[in-house]
Order: structure tokens, then sequence, then C-alpha cells
């Protein structure tokens, strides 16, 4: 608040107060009791005046904090002008994170010290609005489904309950399709900008909020705590639907099975409803026999599908190098997917360091990571496969300078 709004509120404070005075004075003549009565009145305006100032100070010194927590990134990445509205050939995107978003930026830094789920105690109306946004189909009732083509559950939009099985009263549900949140004060955007007509339009992008998975993810309903373990429901993507779309997935070692549950069905089936029908998917993986892989694969996606059992390279000097092949196989105007799940730190992070200073991120629309830091609700999940060097709040700023940069960061299960 500026100075003169103080000033303001202290004039009418110290109104108040002379105004009590006489009124004081009058009413001690007549009556002890009321003197008393008075007294305790200004106690109650200075300590209204004193709870005043100590919000205002709390809410700037939390409003500056995340400004300079963001000026760090841009210093540590070196983010300019430029990079903020960095794009394909057709339209320029510039980054806007939610209100609830800027709220976990200016508070993970302690937050992520043992403290995410009592943090999330406090935004049940904002996680009530996300979770609404996330429904998959809607019923003739206050429940909705949910479903990510792994899990299904059902969310009551009203108080808040999840069950696994379709409650007795839903009688009529609609076709599943993609989710079409639309609160800026909880989903954050891109503003882009076509560079040709000028046209702008706003897409959405799930907050960079919690732990960076499902904000559910060990937190509450610990009977579901599976589900919102490797739920993906939170993951929004876009797509056109006029380009030619490439999916590249370092980590895929079955069509319908994996870890924190398979890759490529979900794929293509949830992307399917954004529209996107790949035209090729390449895929990774340094255990997995051709053979054995190629058994999982759809007949219909084998003539789309390139395997390779490899492990991928952390330099440009060795292959398979995914930016590398990135560059050589898509064109700018492709939409380009690339998804990083092989649970080795320190190859994901090279890759992730290499693509934030890449001079072709531009190539890239979609990134998808599970980025193993020092996590205690993951601790009992990821073991040594953690990079104990690296915070949730390292990875806040990954994703944040990435999507900073126009790709649409996403953090993977």
């Amino acid at each position: 608040m500026h100075q003169s709004a103080h000033k303001r509120v202290i004039a009418v404070m110290m109104v108040t107060l002379i105004g009590d005075i006489p009124k004081m004075n009058v009413n001690a003549k007549k009556k002890k009791t009321t003197f008393y009565q008075s007294i305790f009145g200004l106690i109650v305006i200075f300590a209204t005046v004193s709870i005043y100032f100590m919000v205002s100070h709390v809410f700037h010194a939390k409003h500056q904090e995340h400004k300079n927590y963001t000026t760090k990134l841009s210093k540590e990445y070196k983010l300019s002008d430029s990079d903020a509205t960095q794009g394909h050939a057709f339209a320029s995107r510039t980054y806007h994170s939610s209100e609830w978003e800027e709220l976990w930026l200016a508070n993970i830094n302690t937050w992520q010290h043992e403290g995410i789920c009592e943090a999330l105690q406090g935004q049940r109306e904002q996680m009530n609005t996300f979770m609404n946004g996330t429904c998959s189909a809607r019923t003739d009732t206050a429940w909705c489904l949910v479903d990510d083509s792994v899990h299904q559950f059902w969310y009551n939009t009203i108080d808040g309950r999840v069950q696994i099985q379709k409650p007795n009263d839903v009688h009529s549900i609609s076709v599943v399709a993609r989710i079409f949140p639309d609160n800026k004060t909880i989903w954050s955007w891109f503003q882009v900008e076509n560079i040709s007509t000028g046209q702008i339009t706003y897409e959405y992008i799930e907050p960079l909020v919690s732990h960076l998975r499902h904000p559910l993810a060990r937190c509450f309903f610990v009977d579901l705590d599976d589900l919102f373990l490797v739920d993906r429901s939170y993951i929004l993507p876009e797509f056109d639907g006029s380009r030619r779309s490439l999916l590249f997935d370092a980590g895929a070692s079955s069509w319908n099975d994996g870890s924190g549950g398979p890759s490529l069905s979900y794929f293509t089936t949830v992307w399917k409803r954004y529209g996107v029908q790949w035209d090729h998917i390449f895929a990774w993986e340094g255990s997995t026999p051709n053979s054995t892989f190629y058994k999982t694969v759809p007949a219909e996606w084998v003539s789309k599908t390139s395997y390779y059992q490899q492990w991928i390279s952390t330099s440009p000097e060795a292959e398979p190098f995914l930016p590398a092949i990135i560059a050589s196989k898509t064109l700018p105007d492709d939409y380009v997917v690339l998804k990083l799940d092989i649970d080795s730190k320190q190859v994901e992070s090279a890759i992730a360091d290499y693509i934030m200073k890449w001079d072709k991120l531009g190539l890239i629309d979609e990134f998808l990571w599970e980025h193993h830091v020092d996590n205690y609700l993951m601790a009992p999940y990821w073991g040594d496969t953690q990079d104990m060097t690296k915070s949730i709040a390292d990875s806040y700023t990954y994703f944040l300078m990435l999507r900073q940069r126009g790709v649409r960061a996403h953090s993977w299960v």
C-alpha cells in the first residue's frame, strides 16, 4: 500500500480516538464502570491499528520476497526480455503465474521443509477449484469423474469427497473429454500472440504448487495415497490440431506398463482428447530389447513408433543426445513433446541444464520431467535416485524458467 493510503488510515484512527476522549470524560463523571469501558475501547482501537500495520507489513514482505525470487531466477539463467516471449515461428508466448502459483513461489523455500501438506490445509478453497477444473466428465449430481486413462476416481465438487466407486446417486455421465479450466487465480497461463495477425489468445497450464505432482499426492486421503501418488489428471497440454505432432519419450520400456504408470498409452489416449494424433513416436530405454518392447505396441501404432534400446547421452559428443535428435527430426512449426524420466539424476539434470540454455529450445512445445530432488514426501519411493543437492525450490526454478522461455513445462510422475 502507498504511503498516502497509510496516512489516510492513521487519520481515520486518530479522528476516532479524539472523538472518543470527550465521551470518555463525560461518562467518567457519571459512572466509574463507563470510564473503564472507554479505556477498553481505546485499547481495542490501538490494537486494531497495530494489527493492521502488522498484516500490511507481512503482505508487502511476501510480495517483495516473490519479486526477489523471480529476479534471482532471471539472473541465474540470464533470462532476457526476448526469452520471455520466445516461441515458434508463428507465435510469441508470455507466461503468467496464477495467484495460487505466486503464493507457492513466495513460500516454497519455507514450506519444502516438511510443511507442504500443512500449507495445503489452509488452501481448501484453491484445492476445490483446482480439482473441479480437472474433471474429465460431469454427471447429473455434484460428483464428477476424473480420468487420466490409468486411474479413475470420483470427486464431489461441493464437499471435496473422493472415492473410487461410482456414487449411487449418479445416473448420467457425460463423455470423457479434455479439461477446460479457465480460472486465472488457480491455473497459470500463456498469453500467445500470432505474429502474422496480432491476434492474442490464452493457453492455460497447471500451476506450480505443492511438491510438483498432483497437489494431493501423499497429503490427505491416506487410504487413496497410491492413487494421487502417480495420478496425472493435473497435467494440462495444449494443441491447435493443425500441426505435425512428434513425441520423444526417454524412459519407455513398455506401451502399457511402467513403475509410475505407462507413458505411451497415456500420451496416445489422454492427449487424443486434445486433438493430438501423433504423427510419429520416438522412444528410448536401455534395458528392454526391441522385440520385447514391440510386443506391447498396439498394431495401429507399430508403423508410427521407433524404439531404441539405448541409454541416452548427456553430451552432444555422444549418441543418442535428445536435443540433437529433436533438432534433426523436427521443423519449427511442428508440435514437439519431450518426456524425460529415466530415473538417473545425473543424466536427467545434465539434459535439463542443457536445454535451459539451448538456442533451439523453441523447437520444444511441451516438456515433461520427473525431477528427483530432496523431497521428504517422495523419499520412500525415490530412494537413491534423489539428487540431494537439489531442493523442491530448485525444481520450481527449472519449471518456472522453462515456462518463461515459452515451453509448456510439466512436472511428471
